[in-house]
């Protein structure tokens, strides 16, 4: 049994299939297949069923994942911390989903180490929720920020937990919406959304689906994805499409955001968002001996707390 096998059955639980692991992973697909075909014939167990939906893990392959991730998280964290305890050079990777303010946040914790070595190597990657909390989970990432539903939040810390991570809350609000100041509803203060959704929305990827709507937003959020939609997943992108898409709109965390100002949007109340929305950094808690991560977690909190007087109502 070898490390990389672990990796490529965590991968293959996380992707559904062998061939999005394999994109994932920047491996062959052939040579995934082999050495997951080698693992189960080398244990004498079925890992995964193989479906027209794509893999599914057998009971005794989610006995074996639950296992396998906690080897591999162990492994990563075993030698992250020996290579930079022998090491000058400033690391860290940190994953995103939708949490705007996080990059100031990761400024100021640049601007506090980058004097402390002649290297430094920051990764700010934005993806979706599952996906940085589970590869927080296997090390790739050292610290994730996740933007999760009020509703959905105990479901999730459950998931945190049996994933070995441990989170806090950052912020809790209810959704604004951003809108570039030429937009014909620009003038209200509190945007009706009887009007709004005869305009375009931008979501976050193509992969976010309509419940997510009436989770983060309203419990009767109507199906509009029908009408105009427009997907993008990072921010900069949107930022570029409300500068010049001017009848946009966008679901926003309630802040003032001056990248978005600059571009000539604005940030709007829009009383139809009543669900309350929380983001939650995790870690790994075999991390907690790490100081730069530590000290990066404590940086986040510390911004969260001082922009929350900030937040629109």
């Amino acid at each position: 049994m070898k490390i990389q096998q672990l990796e490529y059955v965590i991968a293959i639980a996380q992707e559904g299939s062998i061939a999005r692991a394999a994109k994932q992973l920047f491996q062959a697909q052939p040579n995934i297949s082999i050495a997951l075909k080698e693992l189960e014939t080398e244990l004498g167990i079925q890992i995964f069923n193989r479906t027209p939906n794509g893999m599914v893990l057998t009971p005794e392959g989610e006995e074996f994942l639950g296992r396998a991730t906690s080897i591999v998280n162990d492994i990563h964290s075993l030698e992250r911390d020996y290579l930079n305890r022998n090491s000058s050079e400033i690391s860290m990777n940190i994953g995103i989903s939708r949490s705007s303010f996080i990059t100031a946040a990761i400024g100021e914790f640049i601007s506090k180490h980058e004097g402390e070595s002649e290297k430094m190597e920051i990764n700010l990657t934005e993806s979706d929720t599952n996906r940085v909390m589970n590869e927080t989970c296997i090390g790739k990432y050292d610290v994730g920020v996740l933007r999760i539903p009020e509703n959905y939040y105990e479901m999730t810390e459950k998931v945190i937990d049996s994933k070995n991570l441990i989170s806090k809350v950052l912020l809790e609000y209810r959704f604004a919406v951003a809108i570039h100041r030429s937009h014909p509803l620009a003038r209200f203060d509190d945007i009706p959304f009887e009007e709004l959704k005869r305009y375009p929305e931008i979501y976050n990827g193509i992969n976010e689906p309509d419940m997510l709507r009436r989770a983060s937003v309203n419990a009767n959020y109507e199906d509009i994805s029908s009408n105009k939609r427009i997907n993008v997943l990072d921010r900069g992108s949107q930022v570029s499409i409300m500068a010049t898409v001017r009848d946009a709109f966008m679901w926003v965390l309630p802040i003032k955001n001056p990248i978005m100002e600059t571009a000539g949007i604005v940030i709007k109340k829009c009383s139809y968002a009543q669900q309350v929305n929380k983001d939650i950094i995790v870690y790994r808690r075999s991390s907690e001996s790490n100081p730069l991560v530590m000290d990066c977690v404590n940086t986040l909190i510390t911004f969260g707390d001082k922009i929350k007087n900030e937040i629109i109502k």
